[in-house]
């Protein structure tokens, strides 16, 4: 086949305009230019007027006129096309402009700990897009000490975390304590022991955890030497490990309350808590970013606490 050419540089020409692209949108819904012309409050004259601008600017004809009708070229429905997505744009820039004025924030960033409930978590963002529809939320997940460092890195507005921050970044609050068990597969050896169980026991089967433990989480088996430790990905995984007998660890009461009260995992009664801790979690809201509805809205969602501004 032979080469082609290369296409030559476009001549200058004048831009589409914002009423071009209103009058072409205008007449391919109505079917007619009187129509269109209707339709967005304009002269009949001023709708011609507009539609021969943008072929102009295009440089050929957007229309086939050789019929009784005008019907769209197909280079005038691909124009169409791109017509439509610049008054949708145009649409969107105006309501953030709005949004923007009436003091909405157009950034909600939100970093959380995996060890606490998404649920809440997610029914906040929710909220915050019924309230500040014009927001865009990013929401990210870690674990452990890494919450603060992705805070940080983000610049993130709102964190809600586990483990202490070592470096505030503002306004702290604290939320509904989180239970933890210390468990493992109601079958395994350490689950016969019962009251007899002592740290040599713990000591002698994998420890399963997720991503680490941190010594500021002051779990009563931090101290104690781990012959075996399994880092697991996320705390789904870790329960299945635990289920299919693999070793011991903590878990989110939330997600295995129901494994303990059918049997298929055993609470192991180790160290005063008798295999069971709280946590405290806290929420942190970035200073200088408290009193936006997107904020307001996510923190009273999240912590059950009043009822933001619609």
């Amino acid at each position: 086949m032979p080469n082609r050419a290369p296409l030559a540089p476009p001549a200058p020409a004048s831009s589409v305009t914002l009423e071009q692209a209103r009058a072409l949108d205008a007449i391919a819904r109505a079917g007619s230019y009187a129509k269109a012309a209707r339709a967005i409050g304009k002269a009949h004259s001023a709708v011609v007027y507009a539609v021969k601008g943008l072929e102009d600017a295009v440089g050929a004809a957007v229309f086939d006129r050789s019929g009784y009708r005008a019907v769209l070229t197909p280079l005038g429905r691909r124009v169409l096309e791109h017509c439509q997505a610049l008054l949708a744009a145009d649409a969107e820039l105006a309501t953030l402009c709005r949004a923007a004025r009436a003091g909405y924030e157009p950034t909600l960033a939100v970093v959380f700990d995996g060890l606490l409930p998404v649920g809440p978590i997610l029914g906040a963002v929710r909220r915050v897009n019924e309230v500040s529809p014009e927001t865009r939320v990013a929401l990210f997940s870690e674990f452990l000490g890494e919450v603060e460092a992705r805070t940080h890195r983000e610049e993130a507005d709102v964190a809600l975390t586990v483990v202490p921050f070592g470096q505030g970044v503002g306004d702290e609050r604290p939320l509904a304590p989180l239970p933890s068990l210390l468990v493992a597969a109601a079958d395994h050896p350490l689950a016969a022991l019962g009251d007899a169980l002592a740290a040599a026991d713990l000591e002698a089967h994998p420890f399963l955890t997720v991503r680490g433990s941190d010594q500021r989480l002051r779990m009563s088996t931090s101290a104690l030497p781990k012959r075996a430790e399994f880092r697991l990905s996320d705390f789904h995984a870790k329960r299945e490990a635990l289920r299919l007998g693999m070793g011991w660890g903590w878990m989110p009461g939330y997600l295995v309350a129901d494994d303990v009260a059918r049997g298929a995992l055993a609470v192991l009664p180790w160290g005063e808590e008798r295999g069971r801790h709280e946590f405290r979690p806290v929420l942190h809201v970035r200073r200088g970013r408290a009193g936006g509805p997107a904020v307001e809205a996510f923190v009273a969602a999240v912590t059950g606490t009043g009822t933001a501004r619609a």
